[in-house]
C-alpha cells in the first residue's frame, strides 16, 4: 500500500474537466452522418455568412467512428484562433431499401452547405457523390437548411 501511495504523490495534476465525454444514444447506428461544431463561427468565402461547422463526415466502418474523427479533427481545429470546443452531432434518416441513405445525406449535406457558403466546411475536402444542390432529391431542402442553420450565422 506504501508504494501506491508514494507513486501517487508524484502525479498531482488531473484535468478538472473531462476531456472527452462519450454518450450513449438511440441514434448511434452502424451507418450514419456526423456533423463537427466548433464554438467559434468561421467566415466562409461569400464574406457574408459563418458557420460553426467545420466537418460533415460518414461512418463508414462503424459507430466507433464520429469519436475517432472527433479527436482527430480536434487536434487540427484548435490550431483555429479562438476554437476551444467542439461538438459531434448526429444527423441520421429513415432507411429505403437497396439505397445508402447516410451517403446521400452527407452528400447532400455538403451541397445545400456549398450553396449557402459557396465552399465546402473547413475540413472537408470532397463534395460526396451529390455536387449540386439542385441533384438534392432524397431529402427535403428545408430540411437540410435547418441542419446547417442550427449551426451558422
Amino acid at each position: 500500500m506504501q508504494t501506491y501511495y508514494r507513486l501517487c504523490e508524484h502525479f498531482d495534476k488531473c484535468s478538472k474537466d473531462a476531456l472527452l465525454t462519450v454518450k450513449r444514444s438511440r441514434q448511434l447506428q452502424k451507418r450514419m452522418v456526423y456533423v463537427l461544431v466548433a464554438n467559434k463561427a468561421y467566415k466562409y468565402s461569400n464574406g457574408k455568412r459563418r458557420s460553426r461547422i467545420i466537418y460533415i463526415g460518414t461512418t463508414g466502418k462503424g459507430a466507433g467512428r464520429p469519436a475517432t474523427s472527433a479527436v482527430n479533427k480536434a487536434s487540427e481545429a484548435f490550431e483555429l484562433r479562438g476554437v476551444k470546443t467542439i461538438e459531434v452531432h448526429i444527423v441520421t434518416c429513415g432507411g429505403r431499401k437497396a439505397v445508402k441513405t447516410w451517403l446521400h445525406l452527407e452528400a447532400s449535406l455538403l451541397a445545400v452547405f456549398r450553396m449557402r457558403y459557396f465552399d465546402l466546411p473547413i475540413y472537408n475536402k470532397k463534395t460526396g457523390s451529390v455536387r449540386y444542390g439542385e441533384d438534392v432529391t432524397l431529402f427535403r431542402r428545408k430540411a437540410l437548411e435547418k441542419i446547417l442553420l442550427r449551426f451558422g450565422d
